[in-house]
């Protein structure tokens, strides 16, 4: 497929990512990619939620090597925007955001959806009375706000619960799940945000499909709802993990385009 790989997902040293970021932009030239977007942990006070603990040295930083590679490569700056994060001051220095739910707030503790198999097991038994799908519905809850919390333009990986929930996400039979699900899936296509078609988990070996799952892109589709496609990098070695067969699925879902972002806007560009 032919259609120009943009990733806008990509973490750096600035937060968990693997790189320097002079080495993402290395690497994307080394690809033949024609622009590249940073988008890191944003800014939190909150010890329990990872972030960055320089926001302001991760965007001068990126601002630099935009002006350093002006002439090779389109650099943009984003960040990804937990919706427990707090707003630093900075929200206008970026040209997008990602916005996200890593964690679920229960009293005053956070706990992290994605952080490991045994770690939401026990989230679920302590918190949750062991119901794994009442612990779901918690999330598809918050997530269907996640707009609104993080004034976001991009959705990142809408159903991240599912990476060590043990619930198969392309099981219809479990309702309550894609009730949640799909609840939260309407409320967030009332909105102009686009979806991300999130290869991430694929990349760790964790999963063989991106985020969100066919039949979530099925009813994005249904209603017309844009997609991005992203890698979710934290490695420069997988920057465009997995995009032509993120690209094969939105095809067989019924999509014809990807939004791309410019410096008009996101755009569309045709799968082909």
């Amino acid at each position: 497929m032919t259609f120009p790989r943009q990733n806008l997902h990509t973490h750096c040293t600035f937060c968990d990512g693997k790189d320097e970021p002079e080495e993402g932009v290395e690497e994307a030239l080394r690809l033949g990619m024609t622009s590249l977007g940073f988008s890191s942990h944003s800014f939190t006070g909150n010890p329990k939620v990872d972030g960055m603990s320089d926001e302001r040295g991760y965007i001068d930083c990126i601002r630099a090597l935009k002006e350093k590679y002006c002439d090779q490569i389109k650099i943009y700056l984003g960040v990804e925007r937990d919706c427990f994060t707090e707003i630093s001051g900075l929200e206008g220095e970026y040209d997008y955001k990602i916005g996200s739910v890593h964690y679920l707030k229960i009293g005053d503790e956070y706990e992290a959806v994605d952080w490991s198999r045994d770690r939401l097991r026990n989230t679920c038994e302590k918190y949750f009375d062991g119901d794994m799908t009442k612990l779901c519905e918690a999330y598809f809850e918050l997530e269907s706000n996640v707009v609104s919390m993080t004034n976001c333009q991009i959705i990142g990986h809408f159903d991240l619960v599912t990476l060590f929930s043990g619930i198969d996400d392309t099981n219809s039979e479990n309702r309550r799940f894609v009730d949640a699900e799909m609840s939260a899936l309407d409320e967030l296509l009332k909105t102009d945000a686009i979806f991300e078609v999130n290869t991430g988990a694929m990349a760790r070996g964790y999963r063989n499909i991106p985020y969100p799952s066919e039949r979530c892109l099925k009813r994005i589709r249904e209603k017309n709802g844009r997609v991005i496609i992203s890698s979710d990098c934290h490695d420069r070695s997988k920057l465009l993990f997995g995009f032509d067969m993120a690209a094969g699925l939105l095809q067989k879902c019924g999509f014809k385009e990807v939004y791309i972002l410019t410096d008009q806007g996101f755009k569309p560009v045709g799968l082909s």
